[in-house]
């Protein structure tokens, strides 16, 4: 449905049941306040196309639930459904809603069971959409088989295991019972859809297991039994849970049980029961809450989309930014921005494309002076007048350009990690550094994206793996490290690839040249031995001695001790 804008925020608890945490959540519409809550192992993009079909209708508000998508996890290994009640309770209580009505789908319909069941007070109405109805047996041999570890692997075999998962699932259910009476008769989605899918597999990790095995031994016949709040129950005619709607006996008077139909005509027969129950408004967007001691997350609206941030005000003085490399996110420079806590405050930024972070950098292969406007254009919107700035890798480019760009806002920068690279080799390493990887039905694009990565740490250029190439310093391949850089390929949806194109067109020697020439320019040249661009950063330091230069520790979060005097020194 065109002309629906779907906006991200994050909500902030700050005395919860399980500490302090935050909430990513997406908002359309106005009108009446309903929460959705989505399936496992996805986030709040399950409910998008929801959400587009009923934002003329309500303020939709769709969290993801805690450990899935960008959603802190309760930090347990296990919790019950009532669990999640009370965690989406807290959620609420964060955004200042009083009563709502809510809606779910699959995991998410068990949560709206149990959180109307247990906050009959809060909850103005309910629609389950696909509600689980097991016998004893049957729960427990989903649990043994439907939920084993996940586990980033050396050879990136634990991806080929996920892509038949996601794919089977699709197939049979349970994915692992391969059976007739297990088959399904609809159709395979086709990569794309699935690639989504695994993403957020990805984004919740080996936590996927807390919110599959809730769902699935959550007492839903005492739920509904018990219910005091109106209750609708459903499914669409070809879900598999659309065969447990007759298991349902015994539900209260306040419970109505109905098939759907069509997944167009579900949703609109939720739709439909949400309004005759009338919830009332929903409450106006609000900034995330500082949490004391950490950074949290956040986004800025800017022309042509939002940027993610991570940031902290406790310090005092000139704002740090940092600013990731071709290949990072927020989520990759967490790390250096926790060393500035309270000691300066610190901003950590998302390059267009990047991470969770729209791309306001849409078409054609844009240089890094485009980076540096859109980076500028959030530093408005934050209003943030004078700043210093660490750029990692890209991010150091981005810091230079926005220096040149103005002179007036940007204070001191660290460049660290750069590519240093003279012309003839730069043109060449542009057309193979970043080639296409897109999904496919067998899945073989994820080896490709795991060793394309894995080599980035072993070899230079990574795709020529000669032993002249070789990286000569302890390797940076550990598989939690890979696994975040494939998770960052893709989730960039391709923007990956013109950034990486554009930090090697970019011409380094000329700008550097130029941005010296200021009269008190104060650039630092730094890069700590695990670097795989270490070699490069100093060889930059030994063309523009001009340039301050250090060597990092290997702890990120130690930088700030080495990059804390220049600034200092700049102001």
């Amino acid at each position: 449905m065109t002309g629906i804008v779907i906006t991200r925020h994050f909500a902030s608890i700050t005395m919860g049941r399980w500490g302090a945490r935050q909430v990513h959540y997406r908002r359309a519409g106005t009108g009446p306040v309903v929460i959705l809550f989505h399936q496992s192992p996805l986030s709040s993009v399950d409910m998008i196309a929801t959400m587009q079909r009923w934002a003329r209708h309500f303020t939709c508000i769709a969290p993801d639930s805690p450990g899935f998508g960008l959603s802190d996890p309760m930090g347990v290994k296990q919790a019950q459904m009532s669990d999640f009640a009370d965690a989406a309770i807290e959620f609420m209580d964060a955004l200042g809603i009083e009563r709502a009505a809510v809606y779910g789908f699959h995991t998410g319909a068990m949560i709206s069971g149990a959180i109307a069941a247990a906050y009959p007070a809060r909850i103005v109405c309910g629609a389950a959409n696909g509600y689980v109805m097991m016998s004893e047996g049957e729960k427990l041999d989903i649990v043994e088989h439907y939920l084993p570890a996940f586990a980033p692997a050396w050879d990136g075999s634990h991806l080929t295991w996920l892509w038949s998962r996601m794919r089977e699932q699709t197939i049979f259910f349970p994915w692992y019972a391969k059976s007739l009476a297990a088959r399904l008769q609809g159709n395979v989605p086709p990569p794309e859809v699935l690639h989504r899918g695994l993403l957020d597999f990805m984004r919740s990790g080996d936590h996927y297991r807390v919110g599959y095995r809730a769902a699935f031994l959550m007492r839903s016949d005492i739920a509904l039994r018990d219910m005091r709040t109106p209750m609708l129950v459903t499914a669409y005619d070809t879900d598999v849970l659309s065969t447990h709607l007759p298991r349902i006996r015994n539900a209260s008077d306040s419970v109505t049980v109905r098939g759907g139909g069509s997944i167009e005509q579900t949703l609109d027969l939720c739709r439909d029961y949400i309004k005759r129950h009338k919830p009332p408004k929903g409450p106006k967007p609000a900034s995330a809450a500082p949490l004391q001691g950490r950074l949290i997350q956040d986004y800025v609206n800017v022309d042509g989309g939002q940027v993610r941030l991570r940031r902290n005000d406790e310090g005092h003085g000139t704002p740090v930014v940092v600013l990731h490399d071709a290949l990072g996110s927020t989520d990759t420079t967490v790390g250096v921005a926790s060393g500035f806590i309270g000691r300066r405050p610190v901003v950590a930024l998302e390059l267009s494309g990047h991470g969770e972070s729209d791309d306001i950098l849409k078409s054609g292969r844009p240089a890094i002076s485009a980076y540096a406007k859109t980076v500028l254009a959030t530093l408005k919107s934050l209003k943030l007048d004078r700043i210093d700035i660490v750029g990692i890798g890209m991010g150091g480019l981005v810091a230079l350009e926005l220096f040149l760009l103005d002179r007036a806002r940007v204070g001191a920068i660290a460049m660290t990690g750069i590519t240093y690279v003279d012309t003839a080799s730069a043109t060449s390493i542009v057309k193979k550094i970043a080639p296409s990887i897109e999904p496919d039905w067998f899945g073989g694009y994820l080896l490709h994206a795991w060793h394309m990565v894995r080599d980035q740490g072993l070899f230079r250029p990574w795709y020529e793996r000669t032993s002249a190439g070789v990286i000569r310093q302890e390797p940076q391949v550990a598989p939690e490290l890979v696994q975040q850089r494939v998770l960052e390929l893709f989730r960039s949806n391709g923007a990956w690839r013109r950034a990486m194109q554009a930090q090697f067109s970019y011409p380094l020697r000329s700008r550097l040249s130029q941005a010296l020439k200021n009269k008190g320019a104060s650039i630092m040249l730094a890069a700590s031995d695990l670097d795989p661009q270490r070699d490069d950063t100093w060889r930059a330091a030994t063309d523009f001695p001009q340039c301050a230069h250090a060597l990092l520790p290997n702890e990120q979060a130690r930088w700030a001790n080495v990059l804390l005097p220049h600034f200092d020194g700049a102001h």
